[in-house]
């Protein structure tokens, strides 16, 4: 557990932005959500959001508008609200998808998805800005509402953490942008990484647009399309521990992750035609999976994992003319 120092002035804000939900349990709600987003002006990345409801009976002192916050003091908080909160939830739109709708559009479903994931419905929501509809119990929008409002402000750490967490996991993808110091966002050393390596599939290329940004990043056959499908891993929280991982006499994994104490191996193929992948059971032939498994359990008890139950996956992606991925499906191969 991160300690950190609540002083004076952190109890008494704390205090004082107790005051809307107090006036709100006086009319009767109890369960009231709370909910942010973070990450609406990056050029790389997804938006997060979160929602989640505290105990009447706990208090919090140190939450503040998480931009206001030390990475430290943000870290300890988090550990706390998803220790002790009623019900929490984090969500993400991607970057792609980012494109697709627009941010104004993918900041609101990230935020619509975080409330609907609580597993305790709330009697009332607050929203930082944002208008939600489609709930079945009152979604109320409040301007600042992270610097006037704890249980916003406790959302608004949880997706900062979530959100910060992943881009340094990124960064470990991607070393030329800095993502891990960065986050995304548009410093001068991420635009002077940028002119140099062009985009990369992280990008907002909506974004690149007020940059003048359209180079993309040149890479070497099949690894755009690997580096696209660890980025989806991470994200949907896998731990990848290889890439390209050769295994003496049984030949190479492309990618090699961990989840939920099971061990997968992803094999990755991408084509111009979705239609000719013909499923994954198509794919790969009997022999081909026999060779995966069998290096996938010679990597597990080389690394001391052979504990953990091996599952292959087939990363099916389709390309455009460009090289560059368009969909992908994630198939688990018998």
């Amino acid at each position: 557990m991160i300690k950190i120092r609540i002083s004076d002035k952190d109890r008494e804000r704390y205090e004082r932005m107790s005051k809307i939900e107090s006036a709100y349990r006086e009319q009767g709600y109890r369960l009231i959500a709370g909910v942010d987003e973070v990450g609406r002006g990056p050029l790389a990345g997804p938006v997060f959001a979160a929602a989640c409801i505290l105990p009447a009976d706990r208090k919090f002192p140190g939450l503040n508008d998480s931009k206001k916050m030390t990475e430290r003091r943000r870290e300890a908080l988090y550990e706390q609200i998803v220790e002790h909160a009623v019900s929490w939830h984090i969500a993400s739109v991607s970057a792609p998808d980012i494109d697709k709708i627009n941010i104004l559009q993918a900041s609101r479903l990230a935020m619509t998805k975080a409330l609907q994931g609580l597993d305790t419905e709330a009697d009332l929501a607050l929203v930082d800005a944002v208008s939600l509809q489609g709930f079945p119990y009152p979604v109320l929008a409040r301007i600042h509402g992270d610097a006037e409002c704890n249980v916003i402000a406790a959302a608004s750490v949880l997706a900062k953490v979530s959100r910060d967490r992943l881009m340094c996991k990124y960064d470990e993808l991607y070393p030329e942008y800095s993502f891990s110091s960065n986050k995304g966002y548009g410093t001068a050393e991420h635009i002077r990484a940028l002119r140099e390596y062009g985009a990369c599939p992280l990008h907002r290329r909506s974004f690149l647009k007020n940059f003048s940004i359209s180079k993309y990043r040149s890479w070497r056959p099949g690894e755009e399309t690997e580096t696209y499908v660890a980025s989806y891993l991470i994200g949907n929280g896998y731990q990848i521990l290889g890439r390209r991982v050769k295994v003496a006499d049984l030949g190479e994994l492309d990618l090699i992750a961990v989840k939920n104490k099971i061990l997968y191996v992803i094999e990755v193929k991408g084509r111009s035609n979705s239609d000719a992948f013909g499923g994954a059971v198509n794919a790969l032939s009997s022999r081909q999976v026999l060779r995966i498994r069998n290096s996938a359990t010679a990597f597990a008890a080389k690394h001391g994992l052979d504990d953990l139950p091996i599952e292959i996956l087939y990363a099916a992606c389709e390309l455009n003319s460009a090289g560059r991925v368009e969909n992908m499906q994630l198939l688990p191969v018998i």
